[in-house]
């Protein structure tokens, strides 16, 4: 098995560790992740500035909605921000955009995080509600033999549902309710 894509969290060492094994594989980092890192360390570093200046929180959301500008633009659109905060002495903020220099700019290739003219899976919901499942159908650590056995019956499984939604014969379940 050979995996094209990996979306996962902002993890350097799983991504690392990917690429090693699988050469030719895409990384892609989860938006909500992202998000989710930009605003604790809004929180922390400016969070006071941010909410009591509508001209930096504007600037706080160009940089939450990065993943979907054109690449090509990031470096100048930061730049600009920069600039900004400097001229007004937006301090604390600064302080963030380094943070945000140091960590989305340098340390993560933007080509991981990016999802311009490609917006199929932003997150990786998919793979942590697989994950909340498998956890929901072992109670304790199986056998790796059963495990792989389960992971193969979950394969065929996701197979034979795939194939009966392209052929029209596919239909939701109900959730029946037993009183």
């Amino acid at each position: 098995v050979t995996p094209k894509i990996l979306h996962c969290d902002f993890e350097k060492s799983i991504s690392n560790a990917s690429i090693t094994i699988f050469h030719n594989i895409t990384i892609k980092y989860c938006v909500w992740h992202y998000k989710r890192s930009l605003e604790v360390q809004k929180n922390k570093l400016c969070y006071n500035e941010v909410e009591n200046n509508h001209k930096i929180y504007l600037l706080n959301k160009a940089l939450t909605n990065f993943p979907f500008i054109n690449p090509e633009y990031i470096f100048d659109i930061y730049n600009h921000i920069k600039i900004i905060c400097q001229i007004y002495n937006y301090f604390n903020f600064l302080n963030f955009l380094e943070y945000f220099n140091k960590t989305y700019l340098y340390k993560y290739d933007i080509q991981y995080w990016k999802y311009y003219n490609d917006i199929n899976h932003i997150t990786n919901n998919a793979s942590e509600s697989f994950n909340n499942y498998l956890k929901r159908l072992f109670y304790k650590k199986p056998s790796l033999y059963k495990l792989i056995y389960h992971l193969k019956r979950e394969e065929s499984l996701s197979y034979n549902n795939y194939k009966r939604k392209i052929e029209g014969v596919w239909k939701k379940k109900k959730n029946i309710n037993k009183n």
